[in-house]
């Protein structure tokens, strides 16, 4: 689990001891941005769910994606969803990598630099550097 932004956690798959430090740390949003079935053994939102709703987290968003299909409207759906918490939110995928791309396509959408939005996933441990022409294109 690695910050994004000071509101936004970004995780690859999590597990419930994955949950339990979101929650230690006062995350109380979880967004599940891995459809269900990706992987043979990768647990079903419902369970992280109910392990979220078990550790005191009190929002469970899922919102499916998959890199190739995601759009603006994608993004500015995951955007609102952490603008709304009221303290730090746990966006999690395979890789991490979906949910700072929906961070990036928002962010450079309302005028954050396509350099500066890779460096911050960098900094996550994210490589968005392969998608630096979609986030041209989603740019103001």
């Amino acid at each position: 689990m690695y910050p994004l932004t000071d509101k936004l956690y970004v995780s690859a798959q999590v597990s419930p001891a994955d949950i339990a430090e979101a929650a230690a740390l006062g995350i109380n949003t979880l967004i599940g941005n891995r459809p269900d079935g990706e992987e043979p053994q990768q647990p079903n939102w419902a369970t992280v769910a109910a392990w979220a709703a078990a550790a005191g987290i009190e929002h469970q968003i899922h919102q499916p994606v998959t890199a190739p299909t995601l759009n603006s409207h994608d993004a500015e759906r995951f955007a609102t969803a952490v603008a709304a918490a009221d303290a730090p939110v746990l966006a999690y995928c395979r890789t991490a990598t979906r949910c700072c791309l929906l961070w990036a396509l928002d962010a450079v959408a309302h005028g954050t630099s396509v350099n500066e939005a890779i460096q911050h996933a960098a900094r996550a441990g994210v490589d968005l550097s392969g998608q630096a022409a979609r986030l041209q294109a989603a740019a103001r």
